[in-house]
């Protein structure tokens, strides 16, 4: 792979909130159709042993993502993608279906909000997950790792565990988050007229 590369596969997560519609791209290891249980496929985890099925997976990570957007967010499908090489056409393999609404109830500002947990790969490359429109909890401080609560560390050990497929864009796994950012989007406040 190359460096910001998405090869060799990927999914693309659908979800919306009250304000809009939003999609996250989120590199993972070789999609193989002949793993998983559930018809569509899955991936063998860093550990090179474990099968992980591809809608398991991606279930177990929007029902971690679920506690930090509203009630009014559901994560609706995920795309899966081959690539066979950096310059690579990417090929949809498989549209796997959610129906996973969030569970926040905070009042704070969501409307236009990002949420960014970042990483380091195990080649110390950057690895960043993105959600948009979720409540900021009151502040928009930078959250070093120290300070992060019981569902970041669940988001941390969910993208760094070694047995699942979810990869940085250097080819590597995620190895540790080293913090998170609350802010506005600027172009989530450009669309929703909040400028």
């Amino acid at each position: 792979m190359a460096p910001n590369a998405l090869d060799p596969a990927f999914g693309v997560l659908e979800y919306t909130s009250l304000w809009g519609s939003h999609k996250a791209t989120i590199p993972t290891r070789d999609w193989n159709a002949g793993i998983g249980t559930n018809g569509y496929g899955g991936y063998v985890g860093w550990d090179t042993t474990t099968p992980n099925d591809a809608l398991d997976m991606w279930t177990d990570l929007c029902n971690l993502l679920k506690v930090f957007v509203l009630a009014s967010t559901s994560f609706n499908l995920v795309t899966l993608y081959t690539q066979a090489s950096p310059t690579a056409k990417p090929l949809p393999q498989v549209i796997v279906p959610l129906a996973i609404v969030g569970t926040n109830v905070s009042t704070s500002q969501a409307k236009a909000v990002q949420q960014t947990w970042n990483f380091r790969s195990v080649a110390f490359g950057r690895f960043k997950l993105v959600l948009l429109d979720g409540p900021s909890g009151g502040g928009f401080e930078k959250i070093l790792h120290a300070g992060f609560g019981a569902d970041d560390l669940a988001i941390e050990g969910e993208m760094t565990d070694l047995t699942k497929a979810w990869s940085a864009r250097d080819s590597t796994a995620p190895a540790t988050a080293v913090s998170k950012t609350i802010t506005l989007n600027d172009k989530l406040r450009r669309e929703y007229g909040m400028t």
